[in-house]
């Protein structure tokens, strides 16, 4: 199955929610107009695209996506599929190349700079927030003292969301620094008491982030660029921090009535939570090396695969340390979903590296509807599994 549909921000895939920040303008109807599916196919490394999986995302694009990219791997064998537009203003077609906002699967790279800390024994997942962080959670019944860096990656650490807030919402182009995002998150008392349920929040992954900065004593972009995107070549894979530009050509993300909002909503609300910008094939390298053993030992890598089945939004799924798992008929992709304003993500990997997907489209809660979820969970199957 695909995953599921929750309104979250920075989020949005199998688990998808749309940013909360998506919200920028909620409670409007979604307008995204219907654009007639058009198919431009780039095959990439071992032949041409699957007929099936190029049906399939011209479904996408007739249920109102303007434009669709899906990556597949299968073995050796490398195709791209697109469909649709990536700007209705000029008509350009959907380009695999192009840079998109990837949202929350930020999530699963953030997972993984803080396993490799772990890995150098420069922090433990048994360590409190409070310990490297003191006093940052410390309000309302939120204790930072009771909360590990394992809970946080692990989304059980019980904080609330901070996305919805209407300070965030109704201010969308706002610089937002990562202390003042987690403010806002204590303004609540928590949703439980840590390790004792599982409830999704943005605010576990801006900790995570401002813990990376305390060990290392370096920006959190910085940790990015030398362990990850260095490393693996990540050409294309970019920490805009509080910029909302683009740093080359780009999909163009569509949101309700608002229109083009690709520069609207500025990525510092979702920080190491939901900021990363990135094309498929980089997205594709990065899962392929981390579930691979690549990037992580072993020991981290049980960590992260460690999963509790969780209800999210109605739906059950298995979710680890920044990563999920998610069942096909041909067996099981591990990634995370992404949505943010105008842009969707689904991202899986089988665990030997040898099939992957990578779907994404430009446009905000088309999976409410159930005819579209129903396609996209038919495009997963067919792009994962053939």
């Amino acid at each position: 199955m695909v995953g599921h549909v929750s309104d979250r921000p920075f989020r949005g895939g199998p688990m998808a929610r749309t940013l909360a920040t998506s919200a920028v303008i909620a409670g409007t109807a979604l307008a995204v107009a219907l654009v007639p599916a058009t198919s431009a196919n780039a095959g990439g490394g071992g032949g041409h695209p699957d007929r099936k999986v190029q049906q399939a995302a011209d479904r996408l694009v007739a249920d109102g996506a303007p434009g669709v990219i899906v990556m597949t791997r299968r073995s050796g064998r490398v195709a791209h599929v697109t469909s649709g537009v990536s700007d209705k203003a000029t008509g350009a077609p959907m380009d695999h190349r192009l840079l998109f906002r990837i949202a929350s699967v930020t999530k699963t790279f953030t997972s993984t700079v803080v396993l490799q800390l772990a890995a150098e024994g420069r922090l433990s997942l048994d360590d409190t927030v409070e310990k490297w962080l003191p006093g940052v959670v410390d309000a309302n019944g939120n204790d930072g003292s009771r909360i590990t860096v394992r809970q946080l990656l692990a989304q059980t650490s019980g904080l609330n969301e901070y996305v919805r807030d209407p300070r965030i919402t109704g201010d969308p182009g706002r610089v937002w620094q990562p202390a003042e995002l987690v403010a806002i998150a204590l303004e609540k008392p928590p949703v439980h008491d840590p390790g004792k349920g599982w409830n999704y929040a943005n605010t576990n992954y801006t900790l995570a982030g401002m813990i990376i900065e305390k060990v290392t004593g370096r920006p959190v972009g910085t940790e990015f660029q030398r362990r990850l995107f260095t490393p693996l070549r990540l050409r294309h894979t970019s920490y805009p921090g509080g910029s909302t530009a683009f740093p080359g050509p780009y999909v163009h993300g569509y949101y309700h009535d608002y229109g083009d909002v690709s520069t609207l909503v500025n990525p510092s609300s979702g920080g190491t939570a939901g900021a990363l910008i990135s094309t498929v094939d980089d997205v594709a390298k990065f899962h392929r090396a981390l579930f691979t053993g690549r990037l992580l030992p072993a020991a981290q890598m049980r960590e992260m695969r460690t999963v509790r089945p969780v209800n999210d939004d109605g739906v059950i799924e298995d979710y680890g340390l920044g990563v999920a798992r998610i069942k096909f008929s041909c067996g099981y992709g591990w990634g995370h979903d992404g949505g943010f304003p105008g842009y969707r993500t689904w991202t899986y990997t089988s665990a030997d590296g040898r099939r992957q997907a990578i779907i994404t489209y430009n446009a905000s809660d088309l999976e409410n509807g159930a005819k579209f979820r129903g396609d996209l969970t038919r495009t997963a199957e067919a792009a994962f599994c053939g």
